[in-house]
C-alpha cells in the first residue's frame, strides 16, 4: 500500500486563463497525462507519450501542453508538446537533439508560447541559452556560453541580468552586464552561497535572493544588482531559508520557509496567510505551490503530513471555496501509519546533529530491530514528512532514524564546513553516533542495526560494512558509490562547472595527494572486511553513479565467498521510478531485513521486472 496507494494523483496545475486542470496520474503502471476542463461535468481525457514522463504544464495558450521525459533513466530530458484539442496526434518533440539535455529557464505570461531554454546540444558540457516558439519549433540563440557560465538570471522580459561563472581556485563570480562585457559585483568560494529567485522587474537593478556571503545561515536579501550590496529581509534564527516563492507578475515575495525540525513558514501575502489557514495547515505539515492561473484567482497546492501523505487542493481566491483534488489513498490508513518525530543529539565532537524518527505503531519503542537510513547528496538532507520507505519499514517492525549528518544542508555554513575531506571519517562518525544514541535510549537492539542509504547514502552503507563490519547487521546500498577515484572520473560532462564543492569536500582525483587520499576512503579497497549480508540495487543507465560501482563491488565480495544478493534494473537510471520495479524492490528489502534482522514480510511473490544480476559479474 505505501508504494501503489500513496498518490492516486499528483503534480495537479490549472491553465494560465483558468479553465483547465492538468495533472499526473497512474495508469497501467506509468504516470499518465490526465486534463479535463472545470466547472463541467466531463470527463478527464490522457494524452499518450511514447517516453516516460518527468513532468508537464500548460503552455501559455492552455491549449498545449509542454512534456519532461528522458529515456530509462539518462536524465537527458526532451521537450515535447501535445495538442490537447488533438489527442490522436502523437506529442511531437521540440528539441530534437540526441544526447543532449535540455533545462527550464523561464516562461512568458504575456508571450503565447515563447519560453527560454538551456540546452547543452553545441557542446555537451556547458548549456547555451535559447528562446523557443514551443508550436513553430523556432529557435533563437540568446546566449552563448563562454564555458565557465553555471547559472543563468534572467529578468521579466527574457534579458540576462547576471550570469554565475566558475573562477579557478573553486571561486565563483556573480557577473552582470557592462556595456559590451561583463563586470563583477560578488565573488565567493565554496562555502559562499548566493542566488537570485524568480525573474526580476525588467531595469529595476535589484532581485529578490538567498544569501549567506557574510552570515553563518543563508537569509532572504534584496540584492542590488548594480553593487552587489545586500539588504536583510528575513532570517530563521535557527536554519537556513531554503524555499522562496516569489510573484512571477508582481516580484512581491510571498513565502520564505526553512526546517529546523518541522516546517517554518514565514508568509508576506496576506491572501496566501489566508489560504493555509483555510487548508487548516497548522505546522505539522509540508507543502508546495503547483500552479495559479493568469490573475491569480485560481491556484493549486498539494499539502503533506507524515501519516497521511500528500493531499492536492484548488483554492478559488474569489470565493475562499477551497476544493479536493485528490486525497492519498495512503490517508485511509493513517491509524496504523508512524508518526514522524524530530531529533537531536551531540556527535562525540560536540557538534549538535538533527534526525527524524520513526517507530513502529504500537510498540513501546524499545530494544527494536532499526534501520538508519542515510540521505543521498551528501548535500541535500532529510526533511519531516510523509516518507513511503520510512512507513513501509516501520509497519515492518523497525525503527527507522534519518540523520542529517554535518554537510547535509539547511544548518548553516559551519555545519557544511564540518564536512571537508570527512567522506568515511566524521561524516560517518555522526551516524555511528547516531546509532550509539538510539542503543543508548533504549530503542534499538545493537545486534539488529542495518544502514541502508541511495547515492551518498549507498556510499555510506559501504563505507558501514568495510569500516565499521561490527556495528551494522546487514547494508542495503542503492547507486552507491563504491569507489570515489572512478566516480569523479564518470561524472556527466555537464557537471564541470560544478565540481567545485566536491573537491573542496572530496578532493581532486588529478591530484596525486587527493587522490591516494580518495582511494584510502573508498569501500571497494577494503572489501574483505565485509562479513555482513548485502542487498545492492542499480539502474543500469545511471548517469550520476555507474553501475560498475555494483558491479565491481558485489563480484569481489561474492569472490570473497560472501553473500551479496545483486538487483538490476534495465530500465531505470539513478532514481527508480516505475511503479513496479518499486515494488520489486520493496519485496527484496523485506525479505532480506526479515532474514537478517527478524522483521515482518509478506510472502507474496515478486514481480518479474528486474533481473538479479549474476553474482560473478567481472570486477
Amino acid at each position: 500500500m505505501f508504494y501503489t496507494k500513496r498518490e492516486e494523483s499528483w503534480d495537479h496545475r490549472v491553465s494560465p486563463d483558468g479553465t483547465k486542470l492538468l495533472w499526473l496520474a497512474m495508469k497501467d503502471g506509468q504516470p499518465t497525462i490526465h486534463f479535463r476542463s472545470l466547472g463541467t461535468a466531463e470527463e478527464a481525457q490522457t494524452i499518450t507519450a511514447e517516453r516516460r514522463i518527468g513532468w508537464a504544464y500548460w503552455t501559455n495558450d492552455s491549449r498545449h501542453v509542454m512534456i519532461w521525459s528522458d529515456h530509462t533513466g539518462d536524465e537527458n530530458y526532451q521537450v515535447f508538446v501535445a495538442d490537447t484539442e488533438n489527442l490522436d496526434q502523437v506529442p511531437r518533440s521540440v528539441t530534437p537533439h540526441a544526447g543532449s539535455k535540455v533545462r527550464h529557464q523561464q516562461k512568458f505570461p504575456d508571450r503565447p508560447n515563447e519560453y527560454l531554454l538551456q540546452q547543452n546540444r553545441r557542446d555537451r558540457s556547458v548549456f547555451d541559452l535559447y528562446r523557443l516558439n514551443v508550436l513553430s519549433g523556432k529557435e533563437v540563440l540568446v546566449a552563448r556560453n563562454p564555458g565557465d557560465v553555471f547559472k543563468y538570471y534572467t529578468d521579466q522580459a527574457g534579458k540576462v541580468v547576471a550570469v554565475k561563472r566558475r573562477l579557478p581556485n573553486r571561486l565563483w563570480s556573480l557577473d552582470v552586464p557592462d556595456g559590451d562585457g561583463w563586470r563583477s559585483i560578488t565573488t565567493g568560494g565554496t562555502e559562499d552561497k548566493l542566488w537570485i529567485e524568480g525573474h526580476p522587474l525588467a531595469g529595476a537593478g535589484w532581485a529578490w535572493a538567498v544569501s549567506n556571503i557574510g552570515r553563518d545561515r543563508q537569509v532572504v536579501v534584496r540584492l542590488d544588482l548594480n553593487t552587489g550590496d545586500e539588504t536583510l529581509f528575513y532570517e530563521d534564527a535557527l536554519a537556513d531559508v531554503q524555499g522562496l516563492w516569489i510573484d512571477e507578475i508582481t516580484y512581491e515575495p510571498l513565502i520564505a520557509s526553512s526546517m529546523p525540525g518541522y516546517l517554518k513558514t514565514k508568509i508576506f501575502n496576506p491572501q496566501i496567510k489566508a489560504v493555509f489557514e483555510q487548508i487548516g495547515a497548522d505546522g505539522r505539515f509540508d507543502f508546495s505551490f503547483k500552479s495559479w492561473n493568469r490573475d491569480k484567482s485560481l491556484l493549486t497546492v498539494a499539502i503533506t503530513r507524515d501519516t497521511q501523505g500528500t493531499s492536492n487542493f484548488l483554492i478559488d481566491a474569489r470565493t475562499g471555496k477551497v476544493m479536493s483534488l485528490a486525497a492519498p489513498q495512503i490517508a485511509q490508513y493513517r491509524q496504523d501509519l508512524s508518526t514522524m518525530v524530530p531529533v537531536r543529539f551531540p556527535a562525540r565532537d560536540g557538534l549538535e546533529l538533527n534526525g527524524y524518527l520513526t517507530l513502529p505503531a504500537g510498540t513501546q519503542g524499545k530494544q527494536l530491530p532499526t534501520i538508519l537510513r542515510v540521505h543521498g547528496g551528501p548535500f541535500a538532507r532529510d526533511y519531516w514528512g510523509y516518507q513511503a520507505d520510512d512507513q513501509f519499514l516501520a509497519n515492518r517492525g523497525y525503527a527507522v532514524l534519518r540523520v542529517n549528518y554535518r554537510g547535509s544542508t539547511g544548518f548553516g555554513r559551519q555545519f557544511m564546513k564540518a564536512a571537508q575531506k570527512q567522506f568515511a571519517r566524521k561524516m560517518h562518525d555522526d551516524l555511528i553516533d547516531a546509532v550509539n544514541w538510539m542503543v543508548e535510549k533504549g530503542i534499538s537492539d545493537p545486534e539488529k542495526v542495518a544502514i541502508y542509504g541511495h547515492s551518498y547514502g549507498g556510499y555510506a552503507t559501504l563505507v558501514g560494512l568495510t569500516f565499521t563490519p561490527d556495528i551494522f547487521a546487514a547494508g542495503i546500498s542503492v547507486v552507491g558509490v563504491a569507489d570515489l577515484v572512478s566516480a569523479f572520473e564518470s561524472f556527466p560532462s555537464y557537471w564541470k562547472n560544478s565540481l567545485a564543492r566536491w573537491h573542496a569536500y572530496v578532493g581532486h582525483p588529478e591530484n596525486p595527494e587527493d587522490r591516494t587520499d580518495m582511494a584510502s576512503r573508498s569501500p571497494i579497497n577494503y572489501v574483505d572486511r565485509i562479513n555482513k549480508p548485502m542487498l545492492v540495487v542499480h539502474g543500469a543507465n545511471d548517469v550520476r553513479v555507474s553501475r560498475s560501482h555494483s558491479d565491481r563491488i558485489v563480484a569481489a565480495v561474492t569472490k570473497n565467498g560472501r553473500a551479496a544478493k545483486y538487483i538490476v534494473f534495465d530500465d531505470e537510471g539513478h532514481n527508480i521510478r516505475k511503479q513496479r520495479n518499486k515494488m520489486t524492490f520493496a519485496r527484496a528489502l523485506e525479505q532480506f531485513l526479515a532474514q537478517h534482522l527478524g522483521g515482518r514480510a509478506e510472502l507474496a511473490a515478486r514481480p518479474p521486472v528486474a533481473k538479479e544480476a549474476e553474482a560473478t559479474a567481472k570486477p
